[in-house]
């Protein structure tokens, strides 16, 4: 093969939404933005096309293709039921796409589809799978709720995804019929993307998620673990050591253990800022008004409540596969508590640069935050530990980004040699009368 054989055409990058509406739809658009960069074609498949045309994308030199929807929780609920299974406008769009455009160096890479798309955007895949990427960003592909987390018992779930005991335990996070809903979608998902999981490449963003993935008896047969860029808060945190307050940066949802944070805290007299948004900051606010409440922070903003932290606290519940604000706080030189749930913990501990609780213990979570308040010398050897491993723990998009061009030219480096005829091989037969 000659130099550049293996470069893509082009790249398609599929996700739900053509701006910033969560971690998928950032790192599809940073992607897009990175591969632009590097002078790759890209083009764009979304489910919100009118967001694009109204002039709310986020990159105006993108081109865009796709479905002028909207989310799932922003239609009427008969309708999203049955785009959320099977959306066929977007089937059809993404086949007309890719009979338009398609070459055999033209790389497809999924980023999220759950949203606005539908598992029915494998049905036009599937003839050149082997040029798709599905990127996890979570446990969607195999867990029905994304998760592997029980919303009604607030603990890790261990069944087994589609299981009897996974298909009758309203684990939903709104009620039963819901979760029975989600099964269905897995089970339409599961079917149509059966043969992704042997041809396809998936992209984990943790070593660990492949456990996960594999629980329901699906195997992958050629995962990729990329983990995620991160952007320090600071360039270099001022002596937390001397602060006293401790920051929480993320969505305020139940799940991400905002409410055991809030708890323990005031078990423990000490004041917690949290930055962020969701579903369940009223309620904490209401339910927790001595603390601070900032709402979402452009980048300046998440700096300047960073250099007055501590500590920076990630309690999630559950086992959440990549803990951007952990990364973002070590690599800024800031300590972190974070809970055992997190698949980074191990990592975060042995590299001695935050301290680890039991998930969903604001008991014991109080005791850390008591210990890190009260102990001057050990945050400031977290600190400096945070400083010496900062490259260990984050990324930068460039290197992301080379990592996934990586991944890229193996794909089309491999289909070009397995289209070669092995001179080691004897001629196949000819075959007479017979219609092929």
């Amino acid at each position: 093969m000659t130099a550049g054989n293996d470069t893509p055409d082009q790249v398609v990058v599929i996700s739900d939404y053509s701006r910033v509406r969560g971690g998928a739809s950032k790192l599809a658009l940073l992607l897009a933005e990175q591969l632009q960069q590097r002078d790759i074609p890209v083009t764009l498949f979304c489910g919100d096309v009118s967001a694009y045309n109204s002039g709310s994308a986020d990159d105006p030199g993108l081109a865009v293709r796709g479905v002028a929807g909207a989310s799932l929780l922003e239609q009427r609920k008969s309708l999203a039921a049955m785009r959320g299974i099977w959306n066929r406008e977007a089937r059809t769009s993404l086949a007309a796409l890719v009979e338009q455009i398609d070459t055999p160096r033209t790389i497809y890479h999924v980023h999220g589809f759950l949203q606005t798309l539908s598992p029915s955007i494998f049905r036009a895949l599937h003839p050149l799978r082997e040029r798709v990427v599905i990127h996890a960003h979570d446990y969607f592909l195999a867990c029905p709720n994304g998760a592997y987390f029980d919303y009604r018992s607030g603990t890790e779930c261990a069944r087994a995804p589609l299981s009897l005991a996974c298909t009758f335990r309203n684990c939903d996070k709104r009620n039963a019929a819901h979760k029975l809903w989600r099964v269905l979608r897995q089970g339409v998902q599961n079917s149509v993307t059966r043969d992704f999981m042997t041809d396809s490449r998936v992209i984990l963003i943790h070593e660990d998620m492949q456990d996960y993935m594999e629980r329901s008896a699906r195997r992958l047969a050629r995962p990729r673990v990329i983990r995620n860029p991160a952007q320090p808060f600071l360039n270099r945190a001022t002596q937390p050591e001397t602060k006293h307050g401790f920051v929480f940066v993320g969505d305020i949802h139940a799940y991400k253990g905002v409410f055991v944070l809030a708890e323990a805290a005031r078990k423990a007299g000490m004041h917690v800022c949290f930055v962020g948004d969701g579903a369940d900051r009223a309620q904490l606010q209401r339910d927790y008004p001595e603390f601070q409440f900032a709402g979402w922070q452009d980048r300046q903003g998440l700096a300047r409540f960073a250099g007055q932290a501590r500590a920076v606290i990630v309690p999630s519940l559950g086992p959440e596969p990549f803990g951007l604000t952990l990364v973002e706080a070590v690599a800024s030189g800031l300590p972190v508590v974070i809970s055992d749930g997190v698949l980074m913990a191990p990592e975060v501990e042995a590299a001695g640069v935050g301290l680890v609780f039991r998930a969903g213990d604001e008991d014991h979570l109080a005791q850390v935050l008591t210990q890190i308040a009260g102990d001057d010398a050990l945050v400031r050897q977290m600190s400096e530990k945070a400083h010496a491993t900062r490259d260990r723990f984050a990324q930068s998009e460039d290197a992301w980004c080379d990592k996934i061009m990586r991944l890229y030219r193996e794909m089309i480096s491999a289909r070009a040699h397995s289209a070669l005829p092995n001179p080691a091989d004897p001629p196949a037969p000819r075959l007479r009368g017979a219609i092929l």
